[in-house]
């Protein structure tokens, strides 16, 4: 249970550490959207990737913000995962090692 103590010592602002973007990912431009929230086509670094299956979506949310990640199969055979800052609306690619599928 909260006191009034507590209450008048939390913090009234957030961390003076702004994050920008989540940790070990890539900022991406999303083209094209299917069915209006899930990701068809991004791009990345001069490169387009067309999206052929959304495998998993997982929502989180922490004092950095609420993000949607979405793990996706790309035309390449490559399985990624997308991040969607849902404050910003920013997207982001989650640096990892690819796999084939």
């Amino acid at each position: 249970m909260l006191s009034w103590r507590m209450l008048r010592e939390w913090p009234r602002h957030p961390s003076s550490v702004v994050w920008r973007h989540p940790p070990r990912s890539d900022r991406i431009t999303l083209l094209a959207m299917r069915f209006g929230f899930l990701p068809a086509t991004f791009q990345h670094q001069s490169s387009i990737h067309r999206v052929v299956n959304v495998l998993h979506i997982r929502d989180t949310c922490d004092r950095h913000g609420e993000r949607r990640y979405y793990r996706v199969a790309c035309a390449d055979g490559v399985v990624r995962t997308l991040i969607h800052d849902l404050r910003s609306g920013h997207w982001y690619l989650q640096r990892e090692w690819f796999r084939q599928i």
